[in-house]
């Protein structure tokens, strides 16, 4: 790493400051039976609890192996194929409700008040991810956003960091940028020239060809005393 101050952080979006597992349990609990791709004998809990383990386990490998997870586990209807799977049953639920960490905003907030620029890119469709955006009532805290189906790049192409990257007053080694993905989040804003911060929402590395970073947190919260010490040594 340079030694440059760390002069703005970047996030991602989904398990970074959206929490998506208190959301998946508020979604299945507010849907209907018609509107859920489960088994219609099981409980809310016992189908949240299986989406959420599923997803845990493979949230890095997409929506088509999470349900071939479920499928796996006997929870599906019978009729719940791979085709659509996510833009049928998934993706209409998420334009409902989104919560976020309880500490998401007092997060932000003490990123701004420490002079630090804050900005979020987001992998997905438009569409889905302004809407997430809008029901977490993000966008008063971030400086800049970009939502990768409005570029045609997609985490880890290191070009939606570059977009970025170009419409902003910094150098690559001057912004952290903090996700939970060792792929789109860690690698790819480490090749654009980055400094990766990887948050353990899952609680394991799924990929060890992929250097873990030397910086890591738990959540989000601990970011601003990460920029405090990271400054604080230059």
């Amino acid at each position: 790493m340079g030694t440059s101050m760390i002069r703005a952080a970047v996030f991602d979006l989904d398990h970074t400051l959206f929490d998506r597992y208190a959301t998946l349990r508020a979604l299945i609990e507010h849907a209907s039976l018609e509107e859920l791709p489960f088994r219609p004998d099981l409980s809310r809990k016992e189908m949240a609890d299986a989406l959420c383990d599923c997803d845990k386990a493979n949230v890095h490998l997409g929506w088509n192996v999470i349900r071939q997870a479920l499928a796996d586990r006997n929870v599906l209807r019978d009729n719940i194929c791979e085709e659509g799977f996510f833009q049928t049953y998934i993706a209409p639920l998420f334009h409902r409700e989104a919560i976020p960490f309880s500490f998401t905003y007092s997060m932000l907030d003490e990123l701004h008040e420490m002079g630090i620029f804050v900005g979020l890119i987001t992998n997905g469709q438009h569409e889905l991810q302004s809407r997430k955006i809008e029901l977490l009532g993000l966008e008063p805290y971030l400086d800049m956003i970009v939502i990768s189906g409005d570029t045609g790049y997609h985490k880890p192409d290191r070009r939606v960091f570059d977009y970025f990257m170009s419409r902003v007053p910094f150098d690559p080694h001057e912004m952290l940028y903090i996700g939970d993905n060792p792929i789109n989040d860690v690698d790819g804003s480490r090749k654009a020239g980055m400094i990766p911060v990887w948050v353990r929402t899952t609680g394991h590395w799924p990929t060890p060809e992929i250097l873990q970073p030397e910086y890591q947190v738990d959540t989000v919260e601990e970011i601003p005393a990460l920029i405090r010490t990271l400054n604080q040594n230059k």
